[in-house]
């Protein structure tokens, strides 16, 4: 038997809670508990339902969406936080997922990504919406060094996607159509670039960024 998610819906307009509570109504193991429209209210009714997914407005009339999940992060770690907003700009998701959220989406998701988003973040994945993915990676993955901007090439980008897929060089050779040994050059210098020690690592960090 599955398990139920229970999902709190935080929005200060009601038409809009509404209409989240109805995409998500015969949604199969999905089961919204409630609705707030204040921060106050979010806090509360979280520890009230316990809900496995708070999907949060991040400009809420009475209060900031930011500090609720903060807030709901640090005492109800349980709790997964997905950021519902209009705002499709990168700064508003890295800091959104800073204190503590799982997931962010743009209030222009189609109902089967917010299912999609829900169920995912259950199981632990953090998820991005497909209309800001590749522009929020690709931020994350400008690394700053002491002389100059190391930026990743979108090749190099690429790579690092079917990495964290568990894509080993050749299987990635063979799906971009280029040689074995440029992509263990590309590995060499993606390493290099993000100071990191080796694959696995670069893989781990990818997966829990939310890259697959």
């Amino acid at each position: 038997m599955e398990t139920t998610i229970k999902v709190l819906i935080v929005d200060d307009h009601k038409l809009i809670s509404e209409a989240w509570t109805s995409l998500l109504k015969d949604a199969p193991n999905i089961w919204v508990v409630g609705t707030a429209d204040n921060a106050e209210d979010a806090f509360s009714m979280t520890h009230a339902h316990k809900p496995d997914i708070v999907l949060m407005d991040i400009n809420l009339g009475a209060g900031s969406g930011f500090d609720a999940t903060a807030k709901i992060t640090d005492s109800m770690p349980k709790t997964r936080v997905i950021g519902l907003s209009l705002h499709d700009d990168i700064t508003y998701v890295k800091k959104f997922l800073s204190i503590g959220a799982k997931g962010y989406l743009t209030k222009n998701t189609s109902k089967t990504e917010l299912i999609e988003a829900i169920h995912s973040v259950f199981n632990g994945t953090v998820f991005i919406g497909s209309d800001i993915k590749d522009r929020y990676f690709t931020a994350l993955l400008n690394v700053d060094s002491s002389e100059s901007k190391k930026d990743l090439t979108m090749k190099e980008i690429e790579i690092v996607k079917l990495i964290s897929q568990g894509l080993t060089s050749k299987e990635i050779a063979d799906k971009l159509f280029i040689s074995h040994r440029t992509v263990e050059t590309h590995r060499h210098n993606i390493l290099k670039k993000l100071d990191m020690p080796n694959a696995a690592q670069l893989s781990s960090w990818a997966k829990d960024k939310g890259y697959v």
